[in-house]
């Protein structure tokens, strides 16, 4: 009688492990997806980013199909917009040294400050992070309400 409890309890088990599989499945993840050039080079611009400059925050780096740009997303510690800027500097430094050559190499093509957006953000009391400034297309952008002055700034940085 003994065996015949443990086996009903072990189906049961077994009933419910395959029941919560089966529910947990999410049929859009089977869904195809095309890797693009700009997946690959995002991609690799968030390893390198780890390992060139160090940057221990995660950091989102993705490819942004509707405006054709590498977007890099870095949570920072400054609110500082020129302090952010200077950062934002290095990254660039980083991709000019690093995954221009890259994408030239794998995929024989140019990589320019048209092609990527560098996204600055600090930690807010909120919890929310809140944009600093954003390098797009080789000038800076300072969103409303960011600058001292509370107005938005677009600045040439060459």
């Amino acid at each position: 009688m003994n065996s015949k409890k443990i086996f009903l309890a072990i189906l049961c088990v077994g009933v419910a492990v395959a029941a919560c599989t089966a529910t947990a499945h999410n049929p859009k993840l089977d869904t195809r997806y095309e890797y693009t050039v700009g997946d690959d080079v995002a991609q690799r611009t968030a390893s390198i980013f780890r390992i060139t400059a160090g940057i221990e925050e995660p950091t989102l780096v993705y490819y942004d199909r509707e405006n054709h740009a590498i977007v890099a997303e870095v949570i920072g510690s400054t609110d500082n917009v020129e302090a952010a800027k200077r950062e934002v500097d290095a990254l660039v430094d980083v991709i000019r040294q690093n995954v221009v050559g890259y994408a030239k190499k794998r995929h024989h093509f140019d990589l320019t400050d048209n092609d990527v957006t560098l996204i600055y953000y600090v930690d807010s009391d909120q919890g929310v992070p809140v944009e600093v400034v954003r390098r797009e297309r080789g000038k800076y952008i300072v969103p409303v309400g960011g600058a001292a002055s509370g107005e938005s700034d677009s600045t040439d940085t060459e």
